[in-house]
């Protein structure tokens, strides 16, 4: 079975990039050298990701304040609210504002996903909010139910993900990390997989973390992607077993919240008792969440790991 190693999200600005995006928001620096730094930014992750072999590109999303950020600009009836904190992190984002219909304004993408950047041979991926998360963790003073928002952010995403492929997107991932928390419900679960359907259209990743996968994993299973990313740090692997995996599996088994450099060796033992137990239809090697928790010196390390560890599988 190949073994493909990918990231997962955000990657850490440099002190550079971080110093000069806080100079220009007071003024003190134009927003062309700002955006002069970010393009060396994204091509070193570019040239790491080439370094270490990994299956699909990303940006890094580092032009991105939180996830939702974007979406605030492209989005017709939604604003940047006050600051939230990201789950339990010590990081936070701008609550999406919901007050009024949801719709793509049709802007261009490419400000946002910087795919001129990215490389022009191989897989290019693109990263999303999926539209449960989007929806729940915003401030909603228009629809009358979630599940409407959900629907309505849907098809605001498919669209996007239509113009990305235009781009030359070919690979998508949507980050679903409310999926995981517990109690959820079954009209929960249902407007989540209606708006998968919608947005994913049976294709991409549907990535968790920040949770116990294990809780929701029968439904995720059933969901229209073609494989589901799961945080091996918030995940007992031995709670997965048992379930037919029909899908890909991104084994989230990086820590990106710790420092602590894991063992390839470990991670090796790791990914074999995945193959193993659950048999999945294709198997990932990433990390558990974003990197942008972690020093950009040690984002590095893990990355590099990732590509030492499918050295060892091949």
């Amino acid at each position: 079975m190949m073994i493909d190693a990918q990231l997962t999200g955000s990657y850490p600005r440099s002190e550079r990039l971080v110093a000069a995006t806080r100079a220009a928001v007071r003024g003190n620096l134009p927003q062309t050298e700002v955006d002069l730094i970010l393009q060396e930014d994204v091509r070193s992750l570019v040239t790491l990701q080439g370094q270490c072999e990994l299956g699909a590109a990303v940006d890094g999303q580092l032009n991105w304040q939180d996830l939702f950020r974007p979406f605030s600009e492209i989005l017709t009836g939604i604003e940047p609210g006050g600051l939230v904190r990201w789950f339990d992190n010590n990081t936070f984002y701008r609550q999406p504002l919901v007050k009024g219909r949801v719709g793509y304004k049709g802007d261009s993408l490419g400000r946002i996903f910087r795919i001129d950047l990215l490389p022009k041979e191989g897989c290019k991926k693109a990263i999303l909010p999926g539209p449960f998360t989007f929806a729940l963790l915003s401030e909603n003073s228009f629809y009358k139910s979630n599940a409407d928002l959900v629907d309505d952010l849907a098809h605001s995403l498919k669209s996007v993900v239509r113009e990305l492929q235009s781009l030359g997107y070919d690979s998508f991932q949507f980050n679903e990390p409310c999926l995981c928390a517990p109690n959820r419900t079954k009209s929960e679960f249902a407007a989540a997989q209606q708006g998968l359907q919608t947005c994913a259209q049976g294709r991409g990743l549907l990535q968790t973390y920040f949770g116990d996968a294990s809780r929701a994993i029968d439904r995720l299973l059933d969901y229209p992607v073609d494989s589901i990313g799961v945080d091996l740090y918030s995940t007992p692997l031995e709670s997965l077993k048992g379930h037919d995996f029909d899908k890909g599996l991104a084994c989230g088994c990086v820590d990106g919240r710790n420092s602590l450099l894991e063992s390839p060796t470990q991670l090796k033992e790791i990914l074999l008792k995945v193959r193993n137990d659950l048999e999945p239809r294709q198997l990932f090697l990433t990390t558990s969440c974003d990197l942008e928790f972690l020093p950009s010196s040690v984002a590095e390390k893990k990355v590099r790991l990732l590509n030492q560890t499918e050295k060892l599988l091949a």
